[in-house]
C-alpha cells in the first residue's frame, strides 16, 4: 500500500475520529495484529465486550469493524490502516476468524464498488406524493401567516414536518426543513435566505405534480433533489478512465449519513460525484483516499447536468502518474458555469469548483477566496483554515484549490502542492 499517513487520516469523518485513529496507530493498543493473503485484521479491547475485531480487504480497501460505530471509517479502521502502512512487520500470519472469513467471502463476491448482492431499492412514489402534498400545505400556511413570527416557532413546528418527509422517503427535503429552522436564529438577513429555500422546496413540489410530462433527465434531477439516489443504471452512459480522487465529504442528515467522493477523469476530463447513503449503520463501501488514482468504469445517472455516478465493473488502484486536472482560471468563469448548470437543473445543491489561481482573504464578513481579478467567493461561516490557506498562498493568488459551491458559500476540500492533493479537513482546528 502506497498511501501516506495523511491520505489515510483524510478518510476520517471528523476530528474526533481522526485523533482517536491516530492514537490507535500503535501496536500496544491492539491485542493481536494478523494477516493472511489479501486481508489484514486486528483484535482490540472493546469496552464492556472482551474484544473487538477490525479487518481490511486490501484488493478494494473495504473495511469492517465490530465496534458498530456510525462513523465510517471508524477509529479502529484508521488505526489498523496506519499500522499496516507504517509497521507491516508487526502483522503475523494467522488463519482468519469465522467473522472475518464470512465477510471476506462476501467482499470477493462483490469485487468492486457499487455491486451488491441485494436488489436495488425502489422508492414508493405514492408515499412520496403524500409527503409532498403535506409539505405544500405547510409552506402555503407559513407564507399566509407571514414570516415575522417564525423565530418564535417551537422546534416541533419544524421537526414534525421533517419527520413527515423522512417517512415519505424525501431525506433531502427533511434536511432542508431542519436547516431552515435555524435560519431565523442565526442570520440578520434571514428572510431573504428563507424565501430562497421555500421557493426551492415549492418548485420541487410543483415539479412532481407534473412528473409524468417531464423529460427523463428532469425526472432524474427531481428524484435526486428529494434524496432518491441512483442504484441501478442499465442504460446509463459509461465512462472508463483513470479517476483522480479530488476530495471527500460526509454529511449527517438525521439518522442518515451521506458519503460523497469527488473524482476527475484523466481522458474524459469529467468530474464525477459518488454518493453512498446509509441509515443507522456504517457503510460497507470502499474508501478512496484523496490524491489516489483508480482505473475503472463509471455509469452516470441521467441528468440535465450530469455528475452523479456509480461504479460499474472492477475497480483497481492505478500506478499511473498523477493526472493534472483542468480547472477554472477565474472565479467568474466558475460562477458562469454554475449559472448555466443551475439553469438546466434548478435543484442542484453541490457544484464542484476547481480553482487554479486563488488565495484566502479575511474581511469583516468573514473568510473569502479571491482570484487575480479581485473576484471573490465567501467561505463557510466560522471557517477554521483561512490563515493556513493564506500562508500557503504566500500573498499571491497561487493556490490550486478544489471545493464545492452550494449557492451560498464555497466549502474547500483539498489543495494541490507538488502535484499532490491534500485534504483540508484534517488540518488542526477543523470542525
Amino acid at each position: 500500500m502506497d498511501w501516506t499517513t495523511e491520505q489515510i487520516l483524510g478518510l476520517a469523518p471528523d476530528q474526533f475520529t481522526l485523533r482517536a485513529g491516530r492514537g490507535l496507530a500503535t501496536p500496544q493498543k491492539w491485542i493481536a495484529l494478523h494477516r493472511e493473503d489479501d486481508i489484514i485484521w486486528g483484535i482490540h479491547p472493546n469496552g464492556r465486550s472482551k474484544t473487538g475485531e477490525t479487518a481490511v480487504y486490501l484488493p478494494t480497501f473495504a473495511t469492517i469493524c465490530t465496534c458498530k460505530s456510525r462513523k465510517t471509517p471508524c477509529r479502529h479502521s484508521l488505526g489498523l490502516l496506519q499500522l499496516w502502512q507504517q509497521q507491516a512487520g508487526k502483522f503475523t500470519s494467522h488463519t482468519k476468524s469465522k467473522t472475518v472469513g464470512a465477510w471476506i467471502r462476501r467482499e470477493k463476491i462483490k469485487k468492486y464498488r457499487g455491486k451488491r448482492p441485494t436488489q436495488p431499492y425502489t422508492p414508493d412514489l405514492a408515499q412520496l406524493m403524500a409527503g409532498l402534498h403535506a409539505l405544500e400545505l405547510w409552506l402555503l400556511d407559513m407564507v399566509r401567516h407571514g414570516l415575522a413570527r417564525l423565530p418564535e416557532r417551537p422546534k416541533t413546528y419544524w421537526h414534525s414536518m421533517a419527520h413527515r418527509l423522512v417517512d415519505a422517503q424525501a431525506i433531502n427535503l427533511a434536511q432542508t426543513v431542519r436547516k431552515i429552522s435555524q435560519i431565523p436564529k442565526k442570520q440578520t438577513n434571514w428572510p431573504d435566505e428563507l424565501l430562497q429555500e421555500i421557493g426551492r422546496l415549492y418548485l420541487i413540489v410543483q415539479g412532481f405534480r407534473n412528473f409524468d410530462q417531464l423529460p427523463v433527465p428532469t425526472q432524474a434531477d427531481l428524484q435526486t433533489a428529494v434524496g432518491w439516489l441512483p442504484t441501478h443504471l442499465p442504460a446509463a452512459k459509461t465512462h472508463t478512465d483513470h479517476w483522480l480522487v479530488l476530495g471527500r465529504q460526509q454529511e449527517e442528515m438525521g439518522n442518515h449519513v451521506r458519503h460523497i467522493t469527488w473524482l476527475w477523469g484523466q481522458q474524459t476530463e469529467t468530474i464525477a460525484q459518488l454518493i453512498e447513503q446509509t441509515r443507522g449503520q456504517p457503510t460497507a463501501g470502499v474508501w478512496l483516499p484523496t490524491s489516489t488514482v483508480w482505473h475503472g468504469s463509471l455509469k452516470f445517472a441521467p441528468s440535465n447536468w450530469s455528475q452523479i455516478a456509480v461504479w460499474h465493473g472492477q475497480l483497481q488502484e492505478s500506478a499511473t502518474s498523477h493526472p493534472k486536472p483542468s480547472g477554472f482560471a477565474t472565479i467568474q468563469a466558475a460562477t458562469q458555469t454554475y449559472t448555466h448548470a443551475l439553469a438546466v437543473n434548478p435543484w442542484l445543491t453541490h457544484f464542484p469548483m476547481l480553482l487554479t489561481q486563488v488565495q484566502s482573504k479575511m474581511t469583516e464578513a468573514g473568510w473569502q477566496i479571491e482570484d487575480q481579478a479581485g473576484t471573490w467567493l465567501p467561505l463557510p461561516p466560522k471557517f477554521s483554515h483561512g490563515w493556513q490557506l493564506m500562508a500557503l498562498a504566500g500573498g499571491t493568488p497561487s493556490l490550486r484549490l478544489f471545493g464545492v459551491w452550494n449557492g451560498r458559500f464555497l466549502q474547500p476540500l483539498s489543495i494541490n502542492q507538488n502535484n499532490q492533493w491534500h485534504d483540508i479537513h484534517i488540518w488542526q482546528g477543523v470542525k
